[in-house]
């Protein structure tokens, strides 16, 4: 005789509840997924805001430029706190005689000979408060191993100027955009920024 099944006999064709193994395995399922869904959002988060905007150092371009219009060492970056905004009474003057392009030149070859004092008191004003001090600034273009620059463009538009730059370093090739704003006949040194990254 054949054995009806009834609702408390599971037969084989009846779905069965979790085994005791699979629970583990779902619970660790569960988990990853949640993980990556934290991932996730803390990407978009990045992606969101602009990402860190706290660095001012080099970031490699290869830019592969083959302007050999002048061509010396050195340059820096730093890692700025929060952006000083730029102020004419405060701000770096570039030297009585001196045209901005010559500015960069001199901070350039004062990099290349380890004269860091000359070359930070040559920043904007921004970028000496973002450094903090000559002994942090020297730290780090010691660590950048500086071999070469070129001065790329020379941009003059009424008060501004802006000076573009390469720097070759052991990480590549670096830009740097210096723009300098004239203020009763004085050239002042209104920034330096790496271009293409946010600032």
């Amino acid at each position: 005789m054949e054995e009806t099944p009834t609702p408390d006999t599971p037969t084989s064709d009846a779905p069965t509840s979790e085994t005791p193994e699979a629970a583990p395995k779902n619970r660790m399922t569960l988990i990853l997924l949640g993980v990556i869904a934290v991932l996730l959002v803390a990407v978009v988060v990045i992606l969101a805001t602009g990402g860190d905007k706290s660095t001012d150092g080099p970031t490699a371009s290869n830019t592969g430029n083959t302007n050999t219009s002048t061509s010396t060492t050195g340059t820096t970056g730093g890692t700025p706190t929060e952006e000083t905004p730029f102020d004419p009474a405060t701000a770096t003057q570039v030297a009585s005689g001196q045209t901005p392009q010559q500015h960069v030149e001199a901070y350039f070859d004062a990099v290349v000979a380890g004269d860091y004092a000359t070359a930070y008191e040559m920043l904007p004003t921004s970028k000496k408060d973002s450094y903090g001090g000559i002994d942090a600034f020297s730290s780090q273009l010691t660590g950048y191993g500086i071999t070469g620059y070129t001065i790329d463009s020379t941009t003059e538009e009424g008060d501004e100027t802006q000076v573009l730059a390469t720097a070759t370093m052991a990480g590549g090739e670096f830009q740097y955009l210096w723009t300098f704003v004239k203020v009763d006949d004085v050239w002042l040194v209104k920034s330096r920024t790496l271009p293409g990254m946010a600032q």
